[in-house]
């Protein structure tokens, strides 16, 4: 009896951890946005937002990284790719290096053509113009 309590128990958490991610279609949540996509001939489209960022072997923050990337490094996504938790990777091609590999999809952001500078800039719109990662 304890042996059908005991299977009945490991059937119903493995039921608990799995029913959420085969409810979401597999590798991403219900509610999550499609992840977009970059323009075909978007090689300059992307780039790191952050400070640095680990360019990783595979979408893992255990996995081994294969080179760092600097805040503005322009990079090419050639992948994405969310795990079932909801966590997104990008596979890119960093510009400045040649490095290929996954970084973490909150770490990179639309580049945006610099504006033309303007001398007499508001605050407001001063720090808005400046790139995401500018003070650090």
């Amino acid at each position: 009896m304890r042996l059908i309590g005991r299977t009945a128990s490991a059937v119903l958490s493995l039921t608990i951890l799995v029913l959420p991610a085969v409810a979401a279609g597999g590798d991403r949540p219900a509610d999550a946005d499609p992840v977009p996509r970059p323009p075909e001939n978007g090689r300059t489209g992307w780039e790191v937002a952050a400070g640095a960022a680990n360019v990783r072997r595979d979408h893992s923050v255990n996995d081994t990284a294969l080179g760092l990337t600097h805040c503005g490094d322009r990079v090419e996504v050639l992948d994405t790719w969310t795990s079932p938790l909801g966590t997104r990777w990008g596979q890119v091609a960093v510009t400045r290096t040649g490095v290929t590999g996954w970084v973490l999809w909150s770490l990179l952001t639309r580049h945006e053509p610099a504006a033309a500078p303007v001398a007499d800039c508001p605050p407001r719109e001063c720090r808005r113009a400046a790139p995401p990662c500018a003070g650090g």
